[in-house]
């Protein structure tokens, strides 16, 4: 496994595309003890739309028993999650790069002992509750996820009533050292069909949600971070965040962490644009039309970029406003490049709906089907 990581995927990783059945657009330098090996070409590196981290192996030793033992954890956890075209090993050693923060490719150790934490810190969690609010039952599950995916684990919650059905915005997140680093909030990216009678229910859930916006003071800005004020939000985004905050505190879970950059990930999209762009040149479009979609998608992305970023950052910020009991100790750069928060016993929340969803697994109830 050593030997296919020295000498293939590194190697492939700084062309910023590794092939493993499928191509992962995986773009990183390496520095083993102060020597870089193969250098990023001067093209790539002098893209100015490309953040390229430097992986940064100060200890080869410890590196490879650490990357060899989440290997081996990763094999028999994702097991049979890949299509069987795919070079399952190679892509366990290079998707683990995905989600890695600048500070992580600082210290690559640390990052790697962190997600086998993750795979081992797991949480059987299925709750069945009820919301009087939103006049149904609310399923509480946390599910394995696939190797593609931010963390091994997610929150999934869905709202009930009569066979009808609403889901939340999925919240990924990994415990290590009694630290829970919550990644992404994310809708299913499998749309379903569903009845008119069940649409109908979601556009009534999706209204009471709006509820978390009663009793707070619009003027209130994200000033650190964005001109925005906190309303700028998802209403169903900030709920699930909300019950997933309530389990981590009667897990006893206090600290939270919010990685808020994760530079692979960015320049996936941004090599994949290339990609295209030049197949684009390939087939002669013209420079006019090529310079339109380039500007464009740079608008695009870096709005997408910001929304990932800055938008996951304000929940928390509005949570902080709401709750008594949540407090942001550091935001990114302050300390790293994180937003740091702690949980304390609950107190107080000055919403109604947000104070319901927090205590819904502490005072679990049920009602009807």
């Amino acid at each position: 496994m050593l030997d296919l990581f020295y000498n293939e995927i590194i190697k492939e990783a700084s062309f910023g595309r590794v092939d493993c059945g499928m191509m992962y657009n995986v773009l990183f330098e390496t520095n083993v003890h102060g020597r870089i090996m193969y250098r990023i070409n001067e093209k790539i590196k002098n893209n100015s739309s490309l953040l390229i981290p430097t992986l940064m192996i100060k200890d080869k030793d410890k590196f490879n028993e650490a990357l060899l033992k989440y290997y081996s954890l990763a094999h028999s956890f994702y097991k049979g999650t890949m299509d069987d075209s795919i070079n399952y090993d190679k892509s366990i050693l290079t998707l683990l790069w995905n989600n890695a923060t600048v500070d992580d490719f600082n210290n690559p150790v640390e990052y790697i002992n962190r997600y086998i934490d993750f795979l081992t810190n797991s949480i059987n969690i299925e709750k069945d509750t009820y919301s009087e609010i939103l006049d149904s039952n609310i399923n509480i599950q946390i599910r394995k996820e696939p190797l593609y995916e931010e963390t091994p684990h997610s929150m999934y919650i869905k709202a009930i009533k009569d066979n009808l059905y609403y889901e939340f915005p999925i919240v990924r997140f990994g415990i290590s050292n009694d630290t829970c680093y919550i990644y992404a909030v994310q809708q299913e990216k499998d749309k379903k069909e569903i009845t008119q009678e069940n649409l109908k229910y979601q556009k009534k859930i999706h209204r009471l949600l709006f509820k978390v916006n009663e009793n707070f003071n619009e003027n209130v800005k994200d000033n650190i971070n964005n001109p925005e004020n906190l309303t700028g939000i998802s209403p169903s985004a900030l709920a699930a965040i909300t019950i997933t905050l309530s389990i981590l505190n009667d897990l006893g879970i206090k600290k939270v962490c919010v990685p808020s950059f994760l530079p692979v990930r960015y320049n996936a999209k941004e090599i994949n644009f290339l990609v295209r762009i030049n197949l684009l040149k390939s087939k002669g479009k013209d420079v006019e039309t090529l310079n339109n979609i380039m500007h464009d998608y740079q608008e695009n992305h870096e709005m997408i970029q910001r929304n990932i970023s800055d938008k996951l950052l304000r929940y928390f910020r509005r949570l902080e406003y709401c709750f008594s009991n949540i407090d942001i100790k550091s935001l990114p750069h302050e300390i790293d490049s994180n937003t740091h928060l702690e949980l304390s016993n609950y107190k107080s929340c000055n919403n109604k709906l947000l104070e319901e969803l927090y205590l819904l697994t502490n005072n679990v109830k049920n009602k009807g089907k």
